[in-house]
């Protein structure tokens, strides 16, 4: 997502970017409990066995959206799948091969013209930005009762080498979410990004790669900007700690869900963007406005809608990719092209004239 940096740089970048959650497709997360108070007192960490699938697997159906005589399959992702699980690529290595076109889920890249050497010269300053303004403490970000939360799951997920507390609450909780994830036997990221490039070169499909673009004339000074600010970020540390106090048996049922093809059970778990508020948190700074930050999430999902229009109307076949939440959700992006006049027919709900094959 970002060539023109060192691999250290992008790291970094990536941290500070609210890349953490998700680059290729900003995965769905889990809904809060209803009941669960952001200063709650300490919870007891969920025991609560997080049994994953493994082996060969099929996935989900694709969705079918048509524009006259074209079609686009859609499949859904989610974030985190099971770790252990292989996932049976056959019917979409098929269906790649047969169409003009695959697109993937939209992205934010963040770009500057700054020379190779200048970049290298920020790295320290990137790194030195998860960190709080003036050494201040976790402790120090939070209400006294959510510090005493964290404290509960640092313990259970972190242990004594965490090395965490200098951190800023958003990055704290990204460091003990993919730590649970880990324990839980998911991962997150995206299980399908990789397979549909693969298969688009070895078809020779054009691949198309939707992205906003924030091109920061001033680098050091956004750093600097970023370093310096408090970051209203609690309400993302505290959604992190109630998905990790209660939500990893949903997470776990609804990889499982995924990875079986289950999609009544999919549509019967919550889909909610967990990493909304922590986007928010980096992004919806009125600071960082000047630096291009503003409206991303909705011009993400306008990126996404040109191209898959643009596809439907072009291609006899285009294979795209969306989270899962985007397809169930009643404003997600499936409604969307369905607002517009395109057909759009969820597994199992397929037009005589669709291919049987294309439904697992």
């Amino acid at each position: 997502g970002l060539p023109w940096m060192t691999h250290a740089m992008r790291h970094a970048a990536i941290l500070i970017t609210a890349m953490l959650f998700c680059l290729a497709g900003i995965g769905p997360g889990i809904a809060a409990p209803v009941g669960v108070e952001a200063n709650a007192a300490p919870a007891v960490v969920s025991q609560l066995e997080t049994v994953t699938v493994s082996g060969l697997q099929p996935g989900p159906g694709l969705w079918r959206v048509t524009h006259g005589e074209n079609e686009m399959w859609l499949l859904g992702t989610v974030s985190p799948y099971p770790k252990r699980m292989q996932w049976d690529t056959q019917l979409v290595d098929s269906i790649i091969a047969e169409s003009q076109e695959v697109i993937t889920s939209a992205s934010i890249n963040i770009t500057s013209k700054m020379n190779i050497f200048r970049q290298m010269l920020l790295v320290p300053s990137l790194m030195k930005a998860r960190k709080n303004p003036g050494k201040v403490k976790l402790e120090a970000q939070v209400p006294a009762a959510m510090y005493a939360r964290w404290q509960v799951l640092a313990q259970r997920y972190l242990g004594r080498s965490r090395g965490t507390e200098k951190f800023r609450p958003i990055f704290a909780a990204q460091k003990l979410y993919e730590a649970a994830l880990d324990e839980a036997n998911l991962r997150n990221g995206n299980l399908v990004y990789p397979v549909a490039s693969k298969s688009a070169k070895r078809h020779k499909v054009k691949f198309t790669a939707p992205k906003v673009v924030v091109e920061v004339a001033d680098m050091k000074g956004l750093i600097k900007e970023f370093s310096n600010s408090s970051l209203d970020d609690r309400d993302c540390f505290d959604k992190t700690l109630t998905h990790v106090e209660h939500d990893l048996p949903t997470m776990a049922a609804r990889a499982n869900a995924w990875a079986v093809g289950d999609l009544d059970r999919l549509r019967a778990l919550p889909f909610t963007e967990q990493y909304g508020a922590c986007l928010s948190s980096l992004f919806d700074a009125p600071n960082l406005r000047k630096f291009g930050f503003d409206n991303l999430q909705e011009r993400r999902a306008a990126a996404w809608l040109e191209a898959a229009e643009s596809a439907l109307k072009t291609n006899r076949s285009t294979f795209a990719m969306l989270p899962m939440g985007e397809l169930l959700k009643a404003d997600g992006l499936a409604a969307a092209l369905r607002a517009k006049g395109y057909q759009v027919e969820a597994p199992g709900e397929e037009s005589p004239e669709a291919p049987a094959s294309a439904s697992l």
